[in-house]
């Protein structure tokens, strides 16, 4: 089959004929029909910021197709499912996913699909069937996306930044995460500002219900947050870029009591001295993807028309066009890239 291995930091993706894998007799074959391009992938190709589970690797985490095959023990998928992978291989056991905190697993079989493991950027993938997710007849294979960018929204909004009916949001960050963030805020009963320096990102967000857009190279956001709260601030940050100069701007603009929530980040550390966390009573926390429960939910609201995914597609490109994918995401051009193998 072909697939899209990562190799080395700095270096484009190669494009190799390499054996379809082979399944155990508790895992799934999946034809991938559909897989999105994820920011984090920039993580791995430019930065060396995450470390793959090995050289080459498969990369892709956001994979959608048909079951082809099924192990000897799977009960509950068979040939021929639409699914999508959860691309966190969970044990199911242990502390945190008995609580439902599948990606904070601690099991030493835990896996990452597309990082620690060969993933979606390929003709077919292997999956634990625990890990998948019955595809809707009525949703396009395009519906990969959801397990990471919807259902991190989902996850950050509803457990992490436990947003309410009234509160004023603000996301940092429009691209395909944040435009989730921001549907997932207005279904809270949210009134949102969405923040971004792409005119094209600050239009979606328009589209897909922001009350409010800005953009911080030319709207003085603090000024503009206190204008609309009465000199409040923002009830909830969802922080989506981890740049220092915007870290430091979300912490300016957050009202007291108020939470702020790290889903992106880079290099750059977050510095504040805790009398300020103290005097406000702030909260700031990281939110690091779902659970497959989460995942379902997320579906669920689209297949039920209350979550638009046509939007967060910008591009489709093949397997062979997996770099030029990538570039359209390092230079800010699209919302969500999705590779069709």
């Amino acid at each position: 089959m072909k697939a899209a291995r990562f190799y080395e930091v700095g270096k484009p993706l190669k494009i190799e004929n390499v054996d379809i894998p082979r399944i155990s007799d508790s895992e799934v074959l999946v034809r991938v029909r559909s897989c999105g391009i994820c920011h984090t992938d920039l993580h791995f190709i430019d930065e060396g910021l995450i470390k793959p589970g090995k050289v080459p690797q498969i990369m892709g985490h956001e994979a959608a197709g048909d079951v082809v095959e099924v192990g000897e023990r799977v009960k509950d998928v068979k040939v021929g499912d639409r699914v999508l992978i959860h691309f966190y291989f969970s044990c199911g056991e242990c502390y945190y996913c008995r609580r439902g905190r599948e990606s904070l697993c601690v099991s030493p079989e835990f896996q990452h699909f597309g990082f620690t493991t060969d993933g979606g950027y390929a003709e077919y993938a292997k999956a634990p069937a625990r890990s998948i997710i019955k595809l809707p007849s009525q949703l396009p294979y395009d519906a990969g996306i959801l397990v990471d960018a919807g259902s991190t929204a989902y996850h950050a909004v509803r457990e992490i930044g436990k947003v309410r009916l009234g509160d004023f949001v603000v996301i940092i960050g429009s691209g395909g995460v944040g435009l989730c963030t921001l549907q997932m805020a207005k279904l809270s009963g949210a009134t949102v500002m969405a923040v971004d320096i792409s005119s094209d990102k600050l239009d979606a967000a328009k589209s897909l219900g922001a009350d409010h857009v800005a953009n911080p190279t030319v709207d003085n956001l603090y000024e503009e947050v206190r204008r609309l709260t009465d000199g409040r601030g923002a009830d909830v940050i969802f922080e989506l870029v981890g740049l220092s100069e915007t870290m430091g701007r979300a912490v300016d603009i957050l009202a007291k009591g108020g939470r702020l929530v790290f889903i992106g980040y880079s290099k750059d550390d977050l510095t504040i001295n805790p009398r300020r966390l103290v005097t406000g009573e702030l909260q700031i926390v990281g939110s690091r993807a779902s659970s497959r429960y989460e995942t379902v939910e997320v579906v669920n609201l689209v297949r039920d028309g209350r979550f638009k995914l046509d939007p967060l597609i910008t591009h489709r490109v093949s397997l062979d066009e997996v770099n030029e994918g990538l570039d359209l995401v390092r230079r800010g051009e699209s919302i969500r890239v999705v590779v069709r193998p």
